[in-house]
């Protein structure tokens, strides 16, 4: 059943026809529209501003459709950018009423380069929104600099960039390591792609075109943008949809990250429900300590002190439970007495042979040493003043 999606994915109406081997010049560059079916994609409802921004952390415009975006990826004859790359293939994804269109433009010799982004600047000024994966460091510069360097305006370049890059990073490295476009593609949607060409051969494949004319290649460098076009659409919307419907997220790792991803959005009721999903299992005592943390902050100091007091009975992280108890108490519920007894107990545990003595616990044993030291001295004090 994958395999079958993943050829649907890469099917076009038009169907594929290679170019004609020749070595005669060829007056304008390539173009070629791809159609998909919308059901490839997930329900696109939830892209609102209001998740646009949570999730990319950038302001969005007040309405935004799906026709909108423009999805952009470029294939380019070096992968460290600099004056002398070039783009010399571009692939643009936007949604009509049709479906998914695919359009893609290749010049054939570099003099074509200047009708190509002729064309790309009309196209984009079309949309408010470009949504890449990396093209803030890369595309996006890069079409920056051709532009200066063929004469033409920067401007019509979409002045509100969503760049997928990121916020996979946020979501799905917990889990993935890697976040790649191929790796989230593998592991989110399935994609398996099947005799692709790796983007590090990509460059020589197009210099190689230039030289013989062969256009069998390009097809292969063609074919793996069209992917690159349509999962980046897709990790668009699976973003945005997890994001607003924390509930399905099946992995406790990725439930932890987005949980994160709220309170850096100021989401805090949104953080708060995808802590208490995912208080279980390995991601357990990293959610009970965020949720104490978050309480705390708030002002619900009794929240906070079951929280902790929850993860010292699970056996959850207990030198950070201690240490915390000791703080609330000491701060909030001003009770020096048991803020003493937890800080001592902190202490106790970090005492023990068993501990790797690093750096870190070296500092945290000596932090915790003063606090004891300067409670007991504030017991001392309130025993004399009573006298």
């Amino acid at each position: 059943m994958a395999g079958l999606l993943n050829k649907l994915r890469m099917m076009d109406a038009a169907g594929k026809k290679p170019e004609p081997k020749t070595n005669a010049p060829i007056a304008t560059f390539y173009r070629k529209d791809h159609l998909y079916p919308v059901t490839v994609f997930c329900d696109r409802r939830h892209a609102t501003p209001e998740i646009l921004e949570k999730v990319f952390e950038c302001p969005f415009p007040h309405k935004v459709a799906p026709e909108d975006i423009l999805f952009l990826d470029t294939e380019t004859t070096g992968l460290s950018g600099g004056v002398g790359t070039v783009a010399f293939q571009i692939g643009l994804g936007y949604f009509t009423p049709a479906g998914f269109v695919v359009e893609q433009m290749l010049i054939h010799d570099y003099h074509q380069e200047t009708e190509m982004l002729k064309l790309l600047t009309a196209r984009m000024k079309r949309f408010p929104v470009i949504c890449t994966f990396n093209g803030k460091s890369f595309d996006v510069p890069l079409l920056r600099s051709r532009l200066v360097m063929n004469r033409m305006r920067e401007d019509a370049i979409p002045a509100t960039h969503a760049d997928v890059l990121y916020p996979a990073r946020r979501l799905w490295k917990l889990r993935l390591r890697q976040c790649t476009l191929g790796r989230l593609e593998n592991q989110l949607l399935g994609v398996e792609r099947e005799d692709d060409l790796p983007g590090a051969m990509v460059p020589q494949a197009y210099f190689q075109y230039l030289k013989d004319r062969d256009f069998g290649p390009m097809e292969k460098v063609l074919e793996h943008n069209r992917q690159d076009i349509v999962s980046l659409a897709q990790l668009f919307y699976e973003l945005c949809r997890l994001m607003a419907q924390p509930e399905e997220v099946a992995q406790p790792e990725d439930l932890l990250s987005l949980a994160r991803m709220c309170e850096r959005s100021g989401d805090v009721d949104r953080a708060t429900k995808c802590y208490r999903l995912c208080a279980k299992g390995e991601t357990r005592a990293q959610a009970f300590r965020a949720m104490s943390i978050n309480a705390k902050r708030q002002g619900q100091t009794e929240t906070a002190y079951k929280l902790c007091k929850a993860m010292l009975t699970r056996g959850d992280d207990p030198i950070y439970a201690y240490e915390a108890l000791a703080k609330l108490c000491e701060h909030q519920m001003h009770d020096p007495e048991q803020a003493m007894h937890y800080t001592r107990q902190a202490l106790l545990m970090l005492a023990e042979p068993a501990l790797k003595r690093t750096e870190e616990l070296v500092e945290k044993q000596a932090a915790l040493k003063l606090r004891y030291a300067r409670l007991r001295r504030k017991l001392i004090a309130r025993t004399q003043a009573a006298e």
